[in-house]
């Protein structure tokens, strides 16, 4: 008798290992995708933190048809000038060109200044320019012509 009950102990703890193996290896899925979630999160706040940017027009003065914008980059990230976001009066769906002055083979350096030309005509009146970074850091320019 005594030999069947620990037999039976002996199954029991088997089946209580294959189940906590299976536990563990579903948890470690899990836990790992949390991980690399908050790793890429943390590397975008990370990029936020280090990118500044400031649209330095003066607002009296913006040049009108086309609408040029003056963007410096003021923080400690390269940036591209390709993956901008451009709005103008809440329209992003604008027509405009991009050059880097101080920049290196057409990155965005920090200290180095964008300038983006809007092919647009404005009315006169008051308006509101917003430029956006590939890693969601902008600034805004409220100007009138």
């Amino acid at each position: 008798m005594g030999m069947s009950t620990a037999t039976s102990q002996l199954v029991f703890f088997i089946a209580a290992m294959v189940v906590a193996a299976a536990v563990v290896g579903a948890m470690s899925k899990s836990v790992f995708e949390v991980t690399d979630g908050i790793n890429g999160k943390s590397k975008l706040l990370d990029d936020q933190l280090k990118t500044s940017i400031m649209i330095i027009n003066d607002p009296d003065n913006v040049l009108n048809n086309p609408v040029k914008l003056y963007v410096k980059n003021t923080g400690s990230t390269i940036l591209s000038q390709d993956l901008i976001t451009v709005q103008l009066d809440g329209d992003a769906n604008l027509t405009y060109a991009v050059s880097v002055t101080g920049g290196t083979n057409g990155q965005w350096s920090p200290s180095s200044l964008l300038t983006i030309t809007i092919t647009k005509n404005l009315a006169s009146g008051d308006h509101i320019a917003m430029v956006t970074t590939e890693n969601g850091v902008s600034d805004t320019l409220k100007f009138t012509i």
